[in-house]
């Protein structure tokens, strides 16, 4: 007939817990942001850049290096090895 507080309970005290990390993690990066690097850009961020069209950002952000790999190993110099004979 009546639900039991229980759950209703547990839900805010999970809730008061993500808002306690939350404000430890910005309080942190607060403390620490001399030390914060920005991530490379990544494929898809490439993409949607490309796809909207600022070509300001993207001349000036171009590379001429060799074509990369998932785990950022140069592929210019790579050749496939050859399949074996049948």
């Amino acid at each position: 007939m009546f639900e039991h507080p229980y759950l209703s309970q547990q839900i805010t005290t999970f809730e008061q817990q993500q808002i306690e990390r939350a404000a430890e993690q910005r309080r942190f990066l607060s403390e620490h942001a001399d030390q914060i690097v920005p991530r490379r850009e990544g494929a898809f961020r490439r993409m949607l850049r490309r796809m909207a069209g600022s070509g300001r950002e993207a001349a000036s952000t171009t590379r001429t290096t060799a074509p990369r790999t998932v785990d950022d190993r140069a592929t210019a110099g790579c050749d496939r090895a050859a399949a074996p004979a049948q």
